[in-house]
């Protein structure tokens, strides 16, 4: 079989997709167009990230054996969306509540990112290749987990690093050559795909100027829960996820006006790692 062009697929996927799209302004598309990245199934991160994450998390064999048992998992095809111009615009104005703009990227981009998963997979079967996306299959669960509290079975931003799309910053997103504003796909395969380079090697953290150099710091300001700490290893999740479950449905419902009401994302606008790799020379 030919190796799929998976790029391609995607770009399809994204052109073909009719809800994809804003509902004020009306039009414009909840994402820019997909950067792709692949990474090699048996890549030694994955079996690394048992270690610092916890054993619960899956490899990409693993993920595969659910869906297609016998298979061999060879390449592991992920995806990074980002936030469209008039929701990033929007949300750098704000201090404390997320503009209705960017709460509507969240809530209803996700299903456009899971159809993105789904399509992929079927793409790649209809190829005769076997494929599943681990963060939607039916076996994954999101649990509470001792010593790293609530988790899944698989990391899309995990993923993607080991897939070359970007690094880690101090507020835990994952930071690529079109920013840190975001939302993430992927989908395991046997499929031989040539991988994507990681051109930051292993240094998890090379592309946030916080952990890179000990500048910036600007998502700690930015966050108005005060989940970011100082360092990486401060990063309060329960502060964040309260303000996203609690604070922000509570106080925000009147202002959005429709349901589910998800998402805050101050500390990935008006931060340098918005739009970029604020480590690579401007220009």
């Amino acid at each position: 079989m030919d190796t799929p062009d998976v790029a391609a697929i995607l770009q399809t996927l994204y052109d073909a997709d009719e809800d994809k799209y804003l509902d004020d302004p009306a039009g414009v598309a909840l994402f820019d167009p997909p950067l792709v990245g692949v990474a090699r199934a048996d890549d030694p991160w994955f079996a690394r990230l048992k270690d610092v994450i916890g054993d619960f998390l899956w490899t990409p064999q693993e993920a595969l054996d659910l869906a297609a048992p016998g298979a061999t998992a060879r390449s592991v095809v992920c995806w990074c969306l980002p936030v469209c111009e008039a929701a990033r615009l929007a949300n750098r104005r704000e201090r404390r509540l997320p503009a209705r703009t960017w709460v509507y990227v969240r809530a209803f981009g996700e299903p456009f990112v899971t159809r993105l998963r789904q399509g992929m997979e079927q793409a790649l079967r209809d190829r005769g290749f076997a494929a599943v996306a681990p963060a939607v299959a039916p076996h994954h669960k999101i649990e509470r987990r001792e010593g790293v509290g609530l988790a899944g079975q698989w990391s899309e931003r995990h993923a993607a690093f080991v897939a070359g799309l970007g690094t880690f910053g101090l507020s835990g997103g994952l930071i690529t050559r079109r920013g840190i504003a975001h939302r993430l796909g992927s989908v395991v395969t046997d499929a031989e795909i040539p991988p994507t380079p990681r051109a930051y090697g292993d240094d998890a953290f090379a592309w946030c100027l916080r952990t890179a150099r000990g500048t910036c710091g600007a998502c700690v300001e930015r966050c108005p829960a005060g989940a970011v700490g100082e360092t990486v290893a401060e990063r309060d999740k329960d502060l964040c996820r309260n303000h996203l479950h609690e604070t922000i449905p509570t106080e925000g419902r009147d202002r959005y006006r429709f349901e589910p009401i998800r998402g805050c994302g101050l500390c990935q606008t008006a931060v340098p790692c918005e739009t970029c790799n604020p480590t690579e020379p401007s220009g």
